[in-house]
C-alpha cells in the first residue's frame, strides 16, 4: 500500500501534505502525522470515496482539513478515530457510510466542532465516544424526507425519527447533556435498539446524568431486560450485562432464558456472570421452593 500526496503551501507560507488517496487495498487505515518529514494536514476532496475495502480509518492529530466526500460512500467503513484539531470540514465526508457506526474523538482543544460536523454528515445510528472526558453517547437514526403537496404544488420537508433532535443538543462548545437526557421517551418509542445503548451509555458514563434520568434508562432497561440481555448476549457484551447484573435490573424469570442463549451462543464470560447472579439473587428462592414441594 502507498499513500498519494501533494505537497502544499498555507497561507503562511508552511507547506504540508495533503493525502489524495492509496494504492493497493487495505482495511484498517492509518494515516501518519508526517510524510518526509512534512505535516499531514488535509485529507484531499474524495480521496478515498467509494473504497470498498476500508473497514476502519484512524487520523492524526495534525489533520485540520477533511476535504468534500473524502470517505464519501465507504460501505465497510465501520470505526473512525480522529482528533478535535479538524477545522474545516467540507460536505460529503462520511455521507452514505452505512456501515459506520463508532466514532472516537480524542480531544486536545475541548472543541466538540467535528463533532457537530460528523453528526450533520450521517443520519444512521452513530455511537461517539469522546477521550479524555469519557463520555459515550448514541445518536439515534433519522430520515430527512420531502413530501410533495400536489395542491399548493410545493414540497414539504419531512423528519422522521429521534436522530435529528438528539444532533440538535450538540453544539461546537458542548453537550447539553440535560436536554439529550429528557429526549429518552422519544428514543425509547422510535428504536429500541438506540434506546438500550443511550440507556446503557448514560448509566456506564454518567457524566452530569441527573437522578431522574437515571431512573428512566434504569426503568426501561428493567421493563425490557428480555430482549436487552437477548441483544447484549447475541453481541459479546459482556461489560453491559454486568451493568445489568451490577445494578440488578435483571428478573427471575429471564435469568433462565438468558443463560441457555449465552450458552447457545458460547458465550463463557457471560454465562459466567449471569450464573453467579442467580446464585446470587435467586438461589434462596429456588431453595424455598424445593423444600416447600418436600413439605407438601
Amino acid at each position: 500500500m502507498a499513500y498519494c500526496y501533494e505537497k502544499k503551501t498555507d497561507r503562511k507560507g508552511n507547506i504540508y501534505i495533503e493525502i489524495t488517496g492509496y494504492e493497493g487495498s487495505i482495511r484498517h487505515l492509518v494515516i501518519p502525522g508526517m510524510i518526509e518529514n512534512i505535516p499531514v494536514r488535509s485529507i484531499g476532496k474524495y480521496a478515498f470515496s467509494g473504497r470498498k475495502d476500508l473497514c476502519s480509518l484512524t487520523l492524526p492529530e495534525t489533520i485540520d482539513t477533511l476535504g468534500r466526500q473524502a470517505f464519501y460512500n465507504c460501505k465497510n467503513l465501520t470505526t473512525l478515530s480522529l482528533f478535535d484539531s479538524v477545522e474545516d470540514y467540507y460536505d460529503g465526508v462520511i455521507k452514505q457510510c452505512g456501515n459506520l457506526h463508532a466514532i472516537t474523538l480524542y480531544q486536545k482543544r475541548n472543541s466538540f466542532s467535528v463533532m457537530k460536523e460528523l453528526l450533520a454528515d450521517n443520519d444512521r445510528m452513530l455511537h461517539f465516544c469522546v477521550e479524555p472526558m469519557g463520555l459515550h453517547l448514541t445518536f439515534p437514526a433519522y430520515v430527512y424526507d420531502f413530501v410533495e403537496d400536489v395542491e399548493a404544488r410545493v414540497l414539504h420537508h419531512k423528519i422522521e425519527g429521534s436522530g435529528y433532535p438528539y444532533r440538535e443538543c450538540v453544539t461546537r462548545k458542548g453537550v447539553d447533556l440535560l436536554a439529550y437526557d429528557r429526549l429518552f421517551s422519544h428514543a425509547a418509542d422510535d428504536d429500541y435498539r438506540a434506546a438500550i445503548d443511550i440507556a446503557l451509555d448514560r448509566l456506564m458514563y454518567p457524566l452530569e446524568l441527573e437522578t431522574q434520568a437515571r431512573e428512566w434508562y434504569e426503568q426501561y432497561l428493567e421493563k425490557n431486560v428480555n430482549i436487552v440481555l437477548e441483544r447484549l448476549i447475541e453481541d459479546g457484551r459482556c461489560e453491559e450485562v454486568i451493568i445489568l447484573c451490577d445494578l440488578c435490573l435483571i428478573s427471575r424469570d429471564a435469568i433462565e432464558p438468558a443463560l441457555q442463549l449465552a450458552a447457545r451462543e458460547k458465550q463463557s464470560a457471560i454465562t459466567a456472570q449471569l450464573m453467579e447472579y442467580q446464585r446470587m439473587h435467586f438461589a434462596a428462592v429456588q431453595q424455598a421452593q424445593a423444600m416447600t414441594l418436600d413439605d407438601w
